[in-house]
């Protein structure tokens, strides 16, 4: 098909912010529909191209014109489609939120509506692109509008958080930069990166052109031992980009490593990754436990998280980088419920504090229902992330199978364990219990948007949504990615 199409929709966000920036003048609901209405189209595009298997590949031009050049296939598709989905529900939950934290700075927020669509409309593009100059590009678009809304409307010292977003994004951006600059110049352009490309490659440059992009890309996933900036940035950042960062954005990086790394990487790599991914995921987990600040909770369930989709990454099979775009969608779907129910009481609660909450299903059914909801994504457990989960654990058997891997199993099965406790403890914590806070919550459009957000990721579990996505996403990892580099 057309690439004409895939342009217009990642544009289309970006043409609106200004529409969405002069309409936040006047109403913040009128900003934030725009906000939401302009990714209609990329959802539509990208759902035609997960669920329906369409392909899409248009070219700028020719020269330098040709850094612009993006296609969408049903792998990249699951991650272009999340982020707009996940930014619809978010565009629809900042009516309220917004208005609350605007009134709470004294500021108006038509920089924060300005910045939304540049956001997502380069992040859309980095997921699209197919030149790897392309993806840079439009990475430093979202980066860099996600830093004007940390400086603008974040909470604590937002200077100190927005220069720290800053040097730790750009570094992440600079290493990926630096390895495809590597590539670039051995005729290396393109992706998903062939694996021939490895045997054109002198092997210094290879080696080193993988490790540039594994640890850039790590630092975007904020993996053990260099995630240390995340629980700071996405604990105080404005609240919708929270519901973006943590589910849409960190995961840049596995889909920069299953594209670009994966195919160019010696094997003997790969079970170090796996039980990099193993570490990655349970301390990640024991922190989220530890935590009493809610939006600090879910940062350090992104580490976690993201430990599951370096471990799905190291498996090189099909089921592996399957299960790489499910983890994205589910944790995506899951993480935006809990990141916006952490809003929701923020402006109705005024808290973040877990120990000053109980028995909130009493407060508001409907959230906690929905707030269950996200946290069964991140436990694979009845939602998309059930299929995510099951489709891992396929790939850790075909790949180690034998006695002599029961200790990764047993890793593997606490790992498993690990998100289950703090998942579950904090429902228990926060929503059952003696209540603490009286009242009853109000039903706004922040509700609706976290109810639908839950609803949906219950719905693509169901079938035909799960087997389609899955079948097409599983059909082309097997011809495109498995074949030329694993």
């Amino acid at each position: 098909m057309t690439g004409l199409a895939l342009y217009a929709s990642i544009l289309l966000p970006i043409a609106l912010s200004l529409a969405a920036y002069v309409a936040a003048r006047r109403s913040t609901q009128a900003a934030a529909y725009i906000s939401a209405v302009a990714l209609l189209p990329l959802l539509a595009v990208s759902s035609l191209s997960l669920f329906g298997g369409s392909r899409y590949l248009g070219s700028a031009g020719t020269g330098l014109w040709s850094i612009f050049s993006l296609y969408l296939e049903p792998y990249n598709a699951a991650y272009v489609f999340t982020v707009a989905l996940v930014g619809i529900m978010v565009a629809i939950f900042s009516a309220p939120y917004m208005e609350h934290r605007a009134e709470e700075l004294g500021v108006r927020n038509t920089t924060f509506y300005l910045t939304y669509g540049f956001f997502l409309g380069g992040l859309a593009g980095a997921f699209a692109a197919q030149n790897l100059f392309g993806i840079y590009i439009f990475i430093e678009v979202a980066l860099i509008a996600s830093l004007f809304q940390v400086l603008y409307y974040g909470y604590g010292d937002r200077a100190r958080i927005a220069v720290m977003y800053l040097v730790w994004s750009h570094v992440a951006a600079l290493l990926m930069l630096a390895g495809f600059i590597v590539l670039y110049l051995n005729g290396v352009t393109t992706v998903p990166v062939p694996a021939t490309a490895a045997g054109a490659l002198p092997r210094d440059l290879l080696y080193l052109a993988v490790l540039l992009v594994l640890l850039g890309s790590f630092i975007k996933m904020a993996a053990l031992g260099v995630h240390m900036w995340l629980p700071y940035v996405h604990a105080e950042a404005p609240t919708p980009l929270s519901a973006l960062l943590s589910p849409v954005l960190v995961g840049f990086g596995g889909y920069v490593i299953s594209i670009v790394a994966l195919p160019l990487m010696p094997r003997s790599w790969f079970f170090p990754l796996t039980w990099y991914g193993i570490a990655t995921a349970i301390y990640g987990g024991m922190m989220a436990y530890t935590q009493s600040d809610i939006k600090r909770l879910f940062a350090y369930s992104t580490v976690s998280q993201m430990g599951y989709m370096i471990l799905a990454l190291s498996l090189r099979n099909v089921f592996g980088l399957t299960a790489a775009a499910l983890i994205y969608i589910s944790h995506g779907l899951g993480k935006a419920v809990l990141f916006m129910t952490a809003g929701y009481f923020i402006m109705h609660l005024h808290t973040r504090d877990i120990d000053r909450m109980g028995g909130l299903y009493g407060y508001n059914s409907a959230l906690a229902g929905a707030a269950v909801v996200g946290f069964l994504n991140l436990a694979g457990i009845l939602t998309i992330g059930m299929i995510s989960e099951i489709t891992l654990a396929t790939a850790l058997v075909k790949t180690y199978l034998g006695m002599e891997y029961i200790e990764l199993y047993i890793a593997f099965a606490a790992m498993l364990v690990v998100t289950g406790i703090y998942a579950f403890a904090t429902i228990r914590n926060v929503f059952f219990g003696p209540p603490k806070i009286g009242g009853a919550g109000p039903y706004d459009a922040a509700l609706v948007a976290i109810v639908s957000t839950a609803l949906l990721s219950v719905l693509l579990f169901l079938p035909p949504m799960s087997s389609s996505l899955w079948t097409n996403i599983s059909v082309y990892v097997q011809n495109r990615l498995v074949p030329v580099g694993l």
